[in-house]
């Protein structure tokens, strides 16, 4: 499949998920096709990066407005910013409802310039609560999430139906005792004012290599005459791997 009857260089599309290289979720670039190569420019920028067609999956939307490619490092979806006022005035999805407590059971996608707890810059989650002028929901994952009721106007109606809140959620952090305890407790604030406690955690400690524990005893004890040896045998009792850290909680109000 080719690309040349779907973009040309005065069409505008916008980063909504993937890793395009200098190009954050949400930049708006421009895409034009050479032989069995694709261009990613940004205004002023140019060029900022390249993809080889001949080694990727392509799939758009019949109406043009969303472009899939399949990458060696995943998937990347542009969406036709052009057609995107077009987009909201179609039948089913419309533009977001002025009013916040009508996004309340909703399922909304949302933009930020900060990382969520999924590890990506646009997300979904479906609203909850309305809290001190933030609608707050759970992402797919069940980590909380939210968008200040100012912000409305840039949030995505995608499920429009009444959604309710899971029961009971298991949630998962990776790091370090210390850190994984501070994601936690960031979290918990939020999660209560959505009606939820924990009932029980557990830190799951990852063992330490063969190999890097081998490596390290063979080095350190070559070195033992020296600080070098005893440094590093220092570092190997005093340091641990990452660990998991898994909590339960209870959905114990509404």
């Amino acid at each position: 499949m080719t690309l040349s009857h779907l973009v040309n260089p005065s069409q505008r599309w916008r980063v909504v998920r993937g890793l395009v290289p200098g190009c954050p979720v949400g930049s708006i670039v421009t895409l034009t096709t050479t032989d069995y190569r694709l261009d990613v420019s940004r205004p002023w920028f140019g060029v900022v990066a390249q993809l080889d067609l001949r080694i990727a999956s392509i799939s758009a939307a019949g109406d043009g407005h969303e472009l899939t490619l399949g990458t060696a490092t995943g998937e990347v979806v542009f969406e036709n910013e052009d057609l995107r006022p077009a987009l909201l005035a179609a039948p089913g999805i419309g533009p977001p409802p002025s009013d916040p407590s009508a996004f309340i059971g909703r399922v909304v996608q949302f933009g930020a310039a900060v990382p969520s707890a999924d590890g990506l810059n646009l997300f979904v989650f479906v609203v909850l609560r309305r809290i001190n002028g933030w609608l707050v929901g759970l992402t797919q994952s069940g980590h909380p999430a939210g968008i200040a009721e100012n912000n409305i106007a840039w949030a995505r109606v995608l499920e429009a139906g009444q959604h309710g809140a899971p029961d009971r959620l298991v949630l998962t952090w990776v790091g370090k005792r210390k850190e994984c305890d501070r994601a936690f407790q960031a979290e918990l604030p939020t999660l209560r004012e959505l009606g939820y406690e924990p009932t029980s955690q557990d830190f799951f400690q990852e063992p330490r290599s063969t190999a890097t524990v081998i490596a390290a005893l063979l080095f350190a004890l070559l070195l033992a005459l020296v600080l070098i040896g005893i440094a590093i045998l220092v570092w190997l009792l005093a340091t641990k791997p990452p660990g998991v850290l898994t909590v339960t909680f209870l959905r114990v109000a509404a």
